[in-house]
């Protein structure tokens, strides 16, 4: 069983798209840095074509979600060789074995050749015959992973941390768990919110949702969609869940998004509550630009401010507060491939403890009648539902209403949130 989409890849395209998907891979794993990002500043300065652009986004986004199944294979084809490679050997490798295993219609020549050549130009040549020696016994190793529900053989078969994997176990049950991390290895559809009233020509809706939104059915018009301020490109797990954050809340007038970058909640509550005084921050100036130029995009106009949202300075409270914190974002790993590899007890340790800063300064900036809209896009319990019953019983606050939302087949995202009350 394979634990992801396969595609077809045209024999045609040119080798650069598979270079640029290995410099984002290695800037992820060398720098932390989100492969979206180095895709986006490819596309801005380069301007490749949409055919290698799509090319280098799914050979680095697989790449990084089947990791841990890579090295599997790996192993089994080296059989007694020791596979002691450094990063850049171990990043060329994994990307050849997910062309071959995953990506139909690449041929075992060309496939050779441009792994070669990325062989040739980042690694010593030793590792290059090495390579070689290797993917000439692909036709001889079909693709087989553990199929027991251990949790090792489950990190391996769907290709996660295995600390991960513990941790949804914790919290779920195995079937339950089985669907979350197939659901994280799926390609996401494109969804958005429609910000008007009128039928959408680009989207088919999504039934049994309490928002405006649909999925994009021809992703040619992606352009048409992101240049229109009548829509916000937002999967429907957050847009769900500010809608019912908003069911039976008087019109707030004055709101902080403590967090907003890059401005999808805060945009979604100004067309909510239109009348309000909006208050956006965010911790950098990189965000803090990129939250201006969406508010400006969508004719929202908030009042900026920069600095960490656990030290934020007003000299007046607020109706609503939005927190959206930082997290592990264990709910959209199907777009954060990368972040997988980052989950462990150190990460989740610091994390909950920002997230519960920031809700215990949120508390001191509420007005008496307000509301916190604590929100996540995790799905791990230690960063939700036990970290906000923390936080309530410390600040002396109830939950009015909470809902967690779990990744699933259909593309939606996985994300928690709550409204709290003094």
């Amino acid at each position: 069983m394979l634990p992801m989409n396969t595609i077809s890849i045209p024999t045609s395209t040119p080798p650069k798209a598979r270079e640029i998907a290995f410099l984002a891979l290695l800037s992820a794993a060398r720098e932390e840095k989100f492969i979206a990002d180095s895709l986006d500043t490819w596309k801005q300065t380069s301007h490749p074509t949409d055919i290698d652009f799509h090319l280098a986004r799914q050979l680095a986004y697989g790449t990084a979600k089947s990791a841990l199944s890579l090295d599997h294979m790996a192993s089994k084809i080296a059989k007694k060789r020791k596979l002691s490679l450094n990063l850049k050997e171990r990043l060329i490798l994994r990307l050849a074995l997910y062309q071959y295993y995953y990506l139909e219609r690449i041929p075992i020549y060309a496939l050779s050749n441009e792994s070669m050549k990325l062989a040739k130009k980042y690694c010593h040549r030793i590792f290059a015959n090495f390579l070689n020696a290797i993917l000439r016994q692909l036709p001889d190793f079909p693709f087989e992973l553990p199929s027991e529900d251990s949790q090792d053989a489950l990190s391996i078969r769907f290709s996660y941390p295995s600390f991960f994997v513990n941790k949804l176990l914790q919290d779920y049950s195995l079937d339950t768990s089985k669907e979350i991390l197939l659901a994280g290895n799926n390609t996401p559809p494109i969804m958005a919110r429609i910000r008007t009233a009128t039928d959408s020509p680009y989207l088919k809706s999504l039934p049994n949702t309490v928002c405006s939104i649909g999925v994009l059915s021809d992703h040619a018009k992606l352009h048409a969609i992101s240049s229109d301020p009548s829509y916000y490109i937002q999967n429907v797990t957050p847009a769900t869940l500010i809608t019912l954050l908003s069911k039976d809340v008087s019109s707030p007038k004055k709101i902080l998004d403590l967090c907003a970058s890059p401005g999808g909640k805060l945009i979604a509550v100004h067309d909510l509550f239109p009348d309000a005084s909006l208050f956006a921050n965010d911790v950098s100036q990189e965000k803090v630009d990129r939250l201006k130029e969406n508010c400006s995009k969508y004719e929202v106009s908030p009042t900026f401010s920069c600095m960490p949202g656990e030290s934020f300075t007003h000299s007046g409270l607020f109706d609503l507060i939005i927190l959206d914190v930082p997290c592990s974002n264990t709910g959209v790993l199907s777009k954060r491939p990368e972040a997988r590899w980052r989950i462990n007890q150190e990460s989740l340790d610091n994390l909950q403890t920002l997230q519960l800063k920031l809700l215990r300064h949120s508390a001191s900036l509420l007005a008496p009648q307000g509301e916190i809209w604590y929100m996540t896009c995790s799905i791990l319990k230690c960063e939700n539902e036990q970290l906000v019953a923390k936080a309530c019983e410390e600040l002396k606050l109830h939950q009015r209403w909470s809902q967690s939302i779990l990744p699933n087949s259909e593309g939606w995202d996985g994300g928690f949130a709550c409204a709290l009350k003094r």
